[in-house]
């Protein structure tokens, strides 16, 4: 059952992924960019 829907723009999937890229992020940033990826229903998204 999911709790939330997660639907991300394509602006905020580059953005995060960018972020999980740069390698210079505070990790629970990078934690929080991986579950927001991972959560996304939309077209492109693996939720």
């Amino acid at each position: 059952m999911k709790k939330y829907v997660v639907t991300l723009t394509a602006a905020e999937r580059d953005k995060l992924s960018g972020l999980l890229a740069a390698g210079k992020t505070a990790a629970q940033k990078v934690a929080h960019a991986r579950i927001l990826l991972k959560a996304d229903t939309a077209d492109c998204g693996p939720g």
